[in-house]
């Protein structure tokens, strides 16, 4: 085993697997003399006792990883931070392969940051295994149009084995969720009861959440009180199904599965982009083999090789750039699917039960709580690969209408805290016909391309891990010569990440304990604590310290600690911001705002006003230079306006304005802060 994976390995595969508190033993941990020095954070010991014990393990420096994927042969290298690519990463890892991984900006930093939140088996796929149109306006339509695909409910059944997976995975951080399907007509509540409790079946005794159930309509407007009680025809509402699925924060999910791959030996870069495949052996000929990567390091502009055995591309709507580095005559596979997500104040849904219904137009609209807000989406149009995609007007605009079409109280563009739009990464069969959209899959595909490149394709936020554990399978597969490294088979259908407790040491896995102790031992706000153990788990009581420990993060009085927020309208805290950039590899300030924070997916223009002391604490953190500073601030502002200003920019003003956009607002979320 090479020596830098002894430098902060966990312990291997069976560490992860099922041997608990034995794999917790073996976990590599810094002294608390160490790191009080290195951390600058206070000994542990005073939390010790009959609460928790606070967790040790820090991860790797970056310029340690980098110095190992400079000097070492990797058996896997991945291309592409995101769900799929750090699952990838940890899947590789814990099979006992030396694994790298590289990613061009910051992890989650594409489609992997802009889901609709959801850890699910896929209602709507559901409904389409027995209906030809959705939705059915009548009982006529549903006889009419009745029909079974078993290649739906295939899917199905798949996605809702992968949605246990993920709930159990980081139970600090995920959570069932309750959604009411609203029902206005008298067959829509047999025929909604019997696909609720069809997909509680399907699911299986691994279920992860409660069962659906219906609820009659003055339950319903008791739950849900904004809800309209009639439809556009003039029918009554009847009642409601409630159906569950999993919540996630998604970019933070993200993070914690690429701390565990690190934690298992990868070696991982963010804001490292390939700017060509290493390759031996003549294209086209049976020698022809992809053997690493050319990087460099945008923070530094380092060139650098990466030399691997096997290269698995997980790069989304990228993926056919880098398949093209190994193969330039293969044919394009990826299909960007541009959909938005609109953010409204907490009071457009109540705290734990959300809202989902078929569109006009036979799509899925959710209305959901996260993270103190309430997010709306998504749409599914056409559109082009972009790194920096935006939400269109006309989008927005059907979002809102929409949402007005369901709600008592109308929103408008006043209402919209951020917009944002991300691109799917749908996949056409390779073999296929590139002007028959009907080949589409509605699964992940597993490529090759000449050189035995390999790309993992499609799928969604739920799938990641089996998509990841296909992806090494077909590594493992094409490069024969990785099995006399492997240790074991794939064990990330029972493993859980970061901050879960695995073994039992911090709180039992009783995560409540972590957010009585946050509140009790530290004094934090309800809302903080809550925040913090939902989005670190184990983890936040490190970053409590660190906040308590350091003077410029609290406010004192004569018997009392005051923790200093970000945003007086939101729990998170500035200790997160230098957290983020001491154990999470922040390098940049769209980094901490939009995948640390998620400030900026909350409020975007809230996250303007903040941005300046978020800029001071990593200026501090990284010893930025008052250009440098300019530099970051420039860059995240032109990021922010993608977070709430539509396609055009800031000469849509005026279209904002009439729908209800305050004036100032749009002026200070311009990127120029011109009109």
């Amino acid at each position: 085993m090479s020596a830098f994976r002894l430098g902060w390995k966990l312990g291997g595969a069976a560490a992860l697997g099922a041997a608990g508190a034995a794999a917790y033993a073996s976990m590599p941990t810094v002294e608390a003399a160490a790191l009080k020095k290195r951390y600058s954070i206070i000994d542990e010991a005073d939390l010790d006792g009959d609460q928790v014990a606070v967790p040790k393990w820090t991860p790797p420096s970056r310029k340690e990883m980098k110095e190992a994927m400079k000097s070492v042969e990797f058996d896997v290298l991945v291309i592409g931070g995101g769900a799929t690519g750090t699952g990838c990463a940890m899947d590789a890892s814990t099979r006992g392969l030396k694994t790298a991984l590289v990613e061009r900006e910051d992890f989650a930093s594409g489609t992997s940051s802009r889901s609709t939140k959801l850890i699910h088996g896929g209602i709507r796929y559901l409904a389409q295994a027995f209906q030809s149109k959705i939705p059915p306006n009548t009982l006529f339509d549903v006889i009419w149009h009745l029909q079974y695909n078993h290649e739906y409910m295939k899917i199905v059944s798949a996605d809702l084995a992968e949605r246990a997976y993920m709930i159990e995975s980081a139970p600090f951080m995920t959570h069932p969720i309750p959604m009411m399907v609203p029902l206005f007509k008298w067959w829509e509540v047999p025929m909604m009861y019997f696909t609720g409790k069809l997909y509680d079946i399907i699911a299986g005794k691994r279920r992860a959440v409660p069962p659906s159930h219906f609820i009659p309509r003055d339950e319903a407007l008791f739950q849900f009180p904004s809800m309209k009680t009639q439809d556009a025809d003039g029918n009554s509402l009847k009642g409601c199904l409630v159906i569950y699925d999993g919540q996630q924060n998604d970019t933070r999910m993200n993070l914690c599965i690429a701390l565990t791959a690190i934690q298992a030996g990868t070696a991982v870069q963010n804001h490292t982009e390939v700017l060509n495949l290493l390759t031996r052996g003549t294209p086209g000929s049976p020698d022809y083999k992809v053997c690493g990567a050319k990087v460099r390091d945008v923070l530094t502009d380092e060139v650098y090789d990466v030399r691997a055995k096997q290269v698995i591309n997980a790069c989304g709507v990228f993926s056919d750039k880098v398949r093209k580095m190994a193969d330039p005559a293969c044919k394009e596979i990826m299909v960007p699917a541009p959909g938005t997500h609109l953010i409204f104040p907490d009071y457009c849904s109540p705290d734990e039960m959300g809202m989902v219904w078929f569109t006009k137009d036979g799509r899925i609209l959710y209305l959901l709580p996260w993270e103190g807000s309430t997010i709306a989406g998504t749409t599914d149009t056409k559109g082009e690969i972009t790194f920096e995609p935006r939400p269109t007007l006309a989008e927005i605009d059907f979002i809102i209408s929409e949402v007005n079409r369901m709600m008592r109280d109308p929103v408008d563009y006043s209402t919209v805290r951020a917009a944002w739009s991300g691109i799917r990464p749908l996949v056409r069969d390779p073999k296929a016909d590139p002007n028959d959209t009907k080949k589409l899959s509605r699964d992940h595909v597993v490529d090759v391309v000449d050189g035995k490149l390999v790309t993992i394709a499609g799928g969604k936020w739920t799938t990641y891990r089996k998509m990841a554990e296909d992806a090494v399978d077909k590594a493992i597969e094409v490069t024969p010569e990785l099995k006399a490294a492997v240790q074991s088979g794939c064990i990330t259908s029972t493993m859980q990440l970061v901050g879960a407790d695995r073994g039992g040491e911090i709180c039992s896995q009783n995560f409540d304990r972590v957010t009585v102790t946050l509140r009790e031992e530290f004094g934090l706000d309800k809302d903080t604590a809550q925040h913090l153990r939902g989005n670190y788990g184990t983890r936040a009581l490190q970053l409590a310290l660190l906040a308590r420990s350091d003077p410029q993060f609290t406010t004192q009085t004569k018997d009392k600690v005051f923790y200093k927020r970000l945003h007086p309208k939101y729990p998170q805290l500035e200790a997160e911001v230098a957290f983020a950039c001491r154990f999470e590899y922040a390098e940049t300030l769209t980094d901490v705002i939009a995948r640390r924070t998620r400030m900026s997916f909350l409020d975007a223009n809230a996250t303007n006003e903040v941005l300046p002391r978020i800029s001071e604490i990593m200026a501090k953190e990284k010893g930025w230079s008052a250009a440098k500073v300019a530099e970051e601030e420039k860059a995240a502002r032109k990021f922010l306006e993608t977070m709430y200003l539509p396609e055009g920019g800031a000469t849509m003003a005026g279209e904002l304005i009439k729908r209800g956009a305050s004036k100032k607002i749009v002026k200070q979320m311009s990127a120029t802060n011109k009109l």
